[in-house]
């Protein structure tokens, strides 16, 4: 993955973020003293993946992570659905260099009451997603949130709608946090050169 992926390198200083893709995260109010930085260890979550299996996020320790936040259901053009798209050209990106099995992409629901395995699975088949590098999954809200404050994740329900702010985490392979992405202002090459980053032996371990 190393070699293969360090033309992004310069990607990712010419990349810029974009002042028209910032997310409505401000209307919540985050007490940012619980919240998680770079270099901490994030905490361990129990999952339901699209196939119904139980799993954990501590499952996918030993390759560089980028997780994020989505519901099946979520309408706003400028969350979920462009989340997942930016997943989506961040696994084409991975699979053309290569790195495809030396990293993972897992999105988790924050509707674990609608977003059943079998949603998700539609769900995933719909973004095109390959499950060898994409997984799909749902946890139970009281952990969910637990886990989500900790890297200054809000969401709640409104109606058949949840409000949430955007937060997209890059793991290195040891579980510590190589980099959070605030908002939707980031790009899949910025996404992919911090798993590059998160792969590299300086990274926090």
């Amino acid at each position: 993955m190393l070699s293969a992926i360090r033309f992004l390198r310069p990607i990712l200083l010419a990349a810029t973020l974009s002042a028209a893709c910032a997310a409505a995260e401000d209307s919540f109010t985050r007490d940012s003293t619980r919240e998680l930085h770079e270099g901490d260890l994030l905490p361990d979550l129990e999952l339901v993946n699209q196939r119904g299996e139980p799993i954990r996020v501590s499952a996918f320790h030993g390759k560089p992570l980028a997780l994020t936040f989505i519901y099946s259901r979520c309408s706003s053009a400028t969350l979920c659905p462009l989340v997942s798209r930016n997943f989506d050209t961040a696994q084409s990106l991975l699979t053309r260099l290569g790195a495809s099995e030396s990293c993972h992409l897992l999105s988790i629901s924050l509707d674990a009451k609608n977003d059943t395995p079998e949603v998700l699975a539609t769900y995933a088949r719909g973004c095109s997603a390959d499950e060898k590098l994409w997984t799909f999954a749902t946890a139970p809200e009281e952990q969910l949130r637990s886990f989500g404050t900790s890297v200054g994740l809000e969401f709640k329900r409104a109606g058949e709608q949840i409000n949430h702010n955007l937060r997209t985490v890059v793991v290195d392979a040891s579980g510590h946090i190589q980099h959070i992405f605030r908002g939707n202002a980031w790009t899949p090459q910025e996404l992919v050169a911090e798993l590059h980053h998160a792969a590299l032996p300086t990274s926090n371990q």
